[in-house]
């Protein structure tokens, strides 16, 4: 019998000012959540859940359904990187609140059980790689611990994608490869505005869709790699 085992990652945005306490979910809205399943020996099945509307409290109720019931028709494990401390504890904090506004009561209850397996691969790998993390952190971060493993990790690059050429310069970015702080301070809050506005199906929305997709979905082959190739570096200790 094959034994399956589930990734996820979420993207954040902070429409509401940049957060200072990265802890505090109330700075934090959910954008995307990218999802992978692997069985023992088999390939990875990657997807991800985008939000579908504005910032109100039903769309989020949806992304977190969605989510929800898209690892609930698989088995295994949940692995995150340093999730105990933000994937998993803001999931919790929005299922609550959407629950308290009414729009899906039953939702703490179905990612308490999402999370009832959960494999945060951050601390295994401080376990595995102590050289690795710095001064001041618990763990390393994740490109590191990759490193230390072997495992490549994909870049997201901007210029394969056919963006207007301000684009970037106009929401305050500046580099050539997609980062997770400017998905949380500029092309996250960009894309929902996008859905909210209706633009979806124009060249630039749907060029944004898609980088957004390829950065969600690109840590997630490589949390199954790391996650085996941890568990054969702590057995070696």
């Amino acid at each position: 019998m094959n034994t399956g085992r589930l990734a996820l990652d979420i993207e954040t945005a902070s429409p509401h000012g940049p957060p200072r306490d990265f802890t505090n979910t109330d700075k934090f809205e959910l954008v995307a959540v990218g999802l992978g399943y692997r069985t023992d020996g088999g390939d990875v099945e990657v997807t991800v859940c985008r939000r579908q509307g504005d910032w109100g409290v039903e769309h989020t109720a949806n992304l977190l359904r969605e989510v929800v019931e898209w690892c609930e028709e698989r088995d295994g494990p949940v692995l995150t990187y340093n999730g105990t401390h933000f994937d998993e504890q803001h999931l919790r904090a929005w299922a609550d609140h959407v629950a308290d506004a009414g729009a899906w009561p039953g939702a703490p209850a179905r990612v308490e059980a999402l999370f009832s397996d959960h494999i945060d691969l951050g601390p295994l790998a401080a376990e595995a790689f102590p050289h690795a993390v710095n001064a001041g952190r618990d763990i390393p971060a994740l490109w590191k611990a990759c490193e230390e493993a072997g495992i490549e990790q994909p870049s997201v690059w901007y210029d394969d994608y056919d963006l207007p050429a301000d684009y970037l310069e106009q929401l305050g970015i500046d580099g050539s490869a997609v980062k997770g702080a400017h998905v949380g301070t500029a092309l996250g809050e960009a894309y929902v505005d996008g859905v909210a506005a209706g633009i979806d199906g124009t060249r630039t929305h749907d060029e944004l869709v898609r980088l957004l997709e390829d950065y969600a979905s690109g840590d997630i082959e490589p949390l199954f790699a790391l996650h085996d190739a941890l568990k054969r570096a702590n057995a070696r200790q």
